[in-house]
């Protein structure tokens, strides 16, 4: 009978994952979801694929954000799935196929896992090809079509099935299958493994208290021997992660995650019903916000309460699953409750501070997925309840009428994932050109803003100083500031201090005022090609004044706190033109006294640039009866992972960067 089940369930998912994305997969070489995320995906996918089949490329050095290094590292890169993309890749050389393939393999895999690990909890039929349909193909999870990080929720159904596997028999084939499948998940997305980590803990401290699955030594030799690789290859693969995070400064401010955060009045909202909602023309609550996915799933929910209160093997076998969906649903509100008299701190707060990797997740409303899966399971539930009060005859009726129902509240007309079109045949004929050029080649496109250098991006793979990711690289919001007012003074230095090979200027966006202000810098900026869409100039001017130019001093000041006194590293641009810092360097100070003992230190990045006779102050507030620094040691690190040191002896006069400077470590 389970035999079966899972032979259902693989056909079941294969059509109506074809059936739900309808029209993706008759328009795979040019359909995908809203920007920007599916045109990060696409990129991530075709970059990964490129490097690891590309003899001397470093995967790592991923073409977005040049020159900065170690740049793939600012997003979630889903390594787990390139081995389907490289297959895409190669048969077809479209990466929106690859990805496509990908986002439909997800969608199946979430309805097979879903079903299988239902039938191990239901252990009938019927009722776990609903909680498939329910989970995989919710309205949440649909609209997710343009994440493929999220919809790496697909592991989780089958994370829990080996966890069923491995409490009912600790055997060396479980342990394993729970180690590959959390290794699995963590190579498609971190932020869900950090989700399907509290659904993990939550199930175990519920599960443990069930009679008939204790945990034996059996279970903490085998998890313990699987562990060690597993937390070998989790710390490979999540180090440069960490490096990047901490040498950048790369977290989320609390002000950010409460944004991304779940609201409790959004839980009582009528559930969304795409479908519905579009043929009576009503208005549905947001996908993300409704605590209940349909109508249909709601009421089954209710009558799965009714299992939970019948003393049977099913109680305890759901408990744990009910356990993790309040636990999801709580925690996505995220770290605090805005009430009538301040915010609240709730149990998330309490992760963003001490649980590492937390304070990096913008959006913990996504952890409502999780809670999803538990309220599927009891969808299942309710409906082995509705068809025990059925006549047999009417019980397969019943399964198709629930399954259509549930369908109906679920399905996105259009679907997601289908809603623009990108076709490599109409990409812009300056990107294909870009294309042809050699892989050492750097491009600046002009407005940086632009969505089409990032969809430009993931075809032909050649470095750009423009780039979109979770995260972005020190100082690169201000750049993308300062080039609106292109071309000027400024930003021509910032360019020739960047120094890409080419600029490619949107003909749309050049206009009469602007193209005449271009060709007043013909020493910086040559006219090389013409496209329908852009000009591309190559860049021609002398590399301008670097860091090393600078004028460096020291100056002692009173802070405003009594008793207190500030020794500031000042660095001033003598002029007269502009200096370009980007891609930035942080520098690091240290104070030290008459005896060489150390005062204090401090740490910061250094702007974008220095305009002339502006300077830049780097300092630190130390108790006066502490002495006064009469030396201080600056570190500054430079491009490419190069640290230059220097020292400033108090009451010296401003002398160049390039004097103090020692010789590189």
């Amino acid at each position: 009978m389970m035999r079966v089940g899972r032979r259902l369930a693989i056909v079941a998912a294969g059509s109506t994952t074809l059936l739900v994305t309808w029209p993706l997969a008759r328009c795979l070489e040019t359909c995908l979801g809203r920007p920007p995320d599916t045109l990060v995906s696409l990129y991530f996918l075709h970059w990964v694929a490129h490097a690891l089949t590309t003899p001397g490329v470093r995967v790592l050095d991923a073409p977005m954000f040049a020159p900065y290094r170690d740049t793939l590292l600012l997003g979630e890169y889903v390594p787990a799935y390139v081995p389907v993309a490289l297959l895409a890749l190669q048969l077809t050389g479209n990466p929106v196929v690859a990805h496509n393939v990908v986002l439909l393999a997800l969608y199946a895999m979430t309805a097979i896992g879903a079903t299988v690990l239902a039938l191990d909890v239901l252990g009938t039929t019927g009722p776990a090809l609903i909680v498939g349909l329910g989970f995989a193909y919710s309205p949440r999870l649909l609209d997710q079509a343009y994440n493929l990080q999220t919809l790496s929720i697909a592991w989780i159904p089958w994370l829990f099935l080996a966890l069923e596997r491995f409490l009912d028999q600790a055997s060396w084939a479980a342990a394993s299958g729970l180690a590959m499948l959390t290794i699995g998940l963590a190579l498609s997305s971190l932020n869900m493994l950090a989700f399907a980590g509290i659904g993990v803990a939550v199930f175990m401290a519920t599960a443990v208290f069930d009679r008939e699955r204790r945990l034996q030594r059996t279970h903490f030799v085998r998890l313990a021997v699987v562990t060690a690789p597993m937390l070998g290859v989790l710390v490979a693969y999540v180090w440069p992660y960490a490096r990047v995070a901490r040498a950048w400064g790369l977290s989320r401010t609390l002000v950010e995650v409460q944004q991304g955060s779940a609201r409790l009045s959004g839980y009582a909202q009528w559930p969304p019903e795409p479908l519905v909602n579009r043929l009576f023309h009503l208005d549905g609550s947001s996908p993300a916000q409704s605590l209940l996915p349909g109508l249909t799933v709601g009421v089954l929910m209710i009558l799965g309460f009714v299992a939970l209160h019948r003393p049977s093997p099913l109680r305890f076998r759901l408990r744990p699953y009910v356990a993790v969906a309040g636990a999801a649903f709580v925690l996505a509100l995220g770290p605090t409750l805005s009430t009538r008299w301040g915010s609240l701190p709730l149990p998330y707060w309490l992760l963003y501070r001490v649980v590492p990797g937390f304070d990096a997740i913008r959006t913990p409303a996504r952890l409502v997925l999780v809670g999803d899966l538990g309220a599927a399971l009891l969808t299942g539930a309710g409906l082995i309840v509705l068809l025990a009060r059925t006549p047999r005859r009417g019980r397969s009726l019943t399964v198709v009428g629930v399954a259509l129902a549930v369908l109906a509240e679920s399905v996105w007309v259009p679907f997601p994932g289908a809603v623009t079109r990108l076709d490599a045949r109409a990409l812009p004929q300056v990107y294909r050109w870009l294309g042809t050029q050699p892989s050492t080649t750097v491009a600046l496109g002009v407005p940086m803003g632009d969505w089409v250098n990032v969809a430009g991006v993931a075809f032909h793979l050649r470095r750009v100083v423009n780039g979109w990711a979770s995260y972005d690289p020190p100082r690169y919001a201000e750049l993308v500031a300062a080039m609106r007012a292109f071309p000027d003074a400024r930003t021509l230095t910032l360019i020739r201090g960047i120094r890409p090979d080419v600029v490619l200027v949107d003909r749309e966006w050049l206009t009469a005022t602007r193209e005449a202000a271009l060709s007043r810098f013909g020493g910086d900026l040559h006219l090389e090609r013409r496209f329908p869409t852009h000009l591309v100039y190559r860049v021609t001017g002398a590399l301008p004044a670097g860091p090393e130019a600078l004028e460096a001093s020291l100056r002692v000041e009173r802070a405003a706190s009594p008793g207190r006194v500030r020794t500031c590293v000042v660095l001033r641009n003598p002029g007269p033109d502009f200096i370009p810092l980007y891609p930035v360097r942080h520098l690091r100070v240290d104070l030290r006294d008459e005896l060489e003992a150390h005062l204090a230190g401090a740490e910061g990045w250094l702007p974008l640039d220095l305009a002339p006779n502006v300077e830049h102050a780097t300092c630190v507030t130390v108790a006066e009866e502490r002495g006064k620094a009469r030396q201080v040691r600056g570190m500054l690190d430079g491009v490419g992972g190069r640290l230059h040191t220097f020292r400033i002896t108090a009451g010296d006069p401003p002398r160049p960067l390039a004097t103090l400077l020692e010789p590189p470590e």
